[in-house]
């Protein structure tokens, strides 16, 4: 036997066809229309997955109900570079100013260990941060909770577990609205000195969740009469109210008919604050009567009600002019 193998063979690929071409699209094509990412394109990197506290706020508020109590946090991100140099201590001098105290006093920012923060120490560590995050924390049983240091300074601290950092703020209580609240001024810093990127779905639902949680168990679980006087308190609410969202969910469209609310909404109560709800909507310019009879309201009603809280409508309601988003 030879060492030649006259029987053997080499293969030499060619050029794919077109056919091999459009083979591929076809899977790509089809994997997308299953719910997948494309599978020539890299997975999206949005700002929702990004941050400390995700894990965190997905796993928190499994026992709030109904008859949890009820908190308002809204924050903003601000960007120091372009705010500029003096955002922070003009911001810091806002929420100090006079006549926000219990008794109409100036008032007195606070930290974590301290009843008498140092704002100019704070505005002068800052300096050199990327951003910060500028927070009001309103709890609607806020005059029940009386001591609100106690009650920002539990909430910072289950904050910090949820973050797994250490945490730089100053706070000042104000009770110069129907509303007690307080503003707290958060460093955008961990305690290595990195950048504090905080998951945005603990910003818009995790902190909030956490301060329901404290409040209820401060005060224990609202009673009926508490919540049916809650929900009459929201049919002239300038803001974003629990009423607007069932709204929502009946008449995704905008458009609301006697008809929809008695099929949708069996609770003759609730139907008459929904009601109640659209009126006053339809006093503020933000909804409109129609035959049916009933009611249009516009699809960006959230965005039209915000605006009403910044102060770009006013009603008398609010003398808070800080913007928060």
């Amino acid at each position: 036997m030879s060492g030649r193998d006259e029987d053997g063979f080499d293969v030499r690929p060619g050029t794919p066809k077109g056919r091999h071409q459009r083979f591929v699209s076809q899977v790509i094509r089809e994997a997308s229309k299953a719910g997948g990412r494309a599978l020539n394109r890299p997975a999206a990197r949005t700002g929702a997955s990004l941050g400390r506290g995700k894990v965190a706020s997905r796993m928190m508020g499994q026992g709030l109900g109904r008859k949890a109590r009820r908190v308002v946090i809204k924050t903003r991100l601000v960007n120091l570079q372009r705010a500029g140099t003096r955002s922070t201590i003009t911001h810091l001098r806002y929420i100090e100013r006079e006549g926000v105290g219990p008794e109409g006093e100036q008032g007195q920012a606070y930290g974590l260990h301290t009843d008498d923060a140092d704002m100019d120490g704070f505005e002068r560590r800052v300096r050199d941060d990327r951003h910060q995050f500028r927070c009001i924390v309103s709890p609607a049983d806020a005059d029940q909770l009386g001591d609100l240091k106690s009650y920002t300074r539990e909430l910072m601290i289950q904050v910090q577990v949820d973050l797994g950092t250490s945490l730089d703020w100053v706070a000042v209580d104000h009770w110069n609205t129907d509303n007690p609240h307080t503003h707290i001024v958060l460093r955008g810093k961990q305690h290595d000195g990195r950048d504090l990127v905080i998951a945005r779905e603990y910003i818009s639902s995790g902190m909030r969740k956490r301060g329901s949680e404290i409040a209820t168990r401060w005060l224990g679980p609202r009673t009926e009469l508490e919540i049916q006087r809650d929900q009459m308190r929201e049919v002239e609410r300038p803001g974003w109210t629990e009423l607007d969202r069932a709204l929502q969910r009946m008449a995704p469209d905008g458009r609301v008919t006697l008809e929809r609310l008695a099929e949708r909404c069996p609770d003759q109560r609730y139907r008459r604050l929904l009601i109640g709800r659209l009126q006053y909507l339809e006093g503020m310019g933000l909804c409109d009567a129609v035959s049916g009879p009933g009611w249009i309201f516009s699809v960006d009603l959230r965005v039209r009600l915000h605006k009403c809280i910044n102060g770009r409508f006013k009603f008398g309601i609010s003398k808070e002019k800080e913007p928060f988003l």
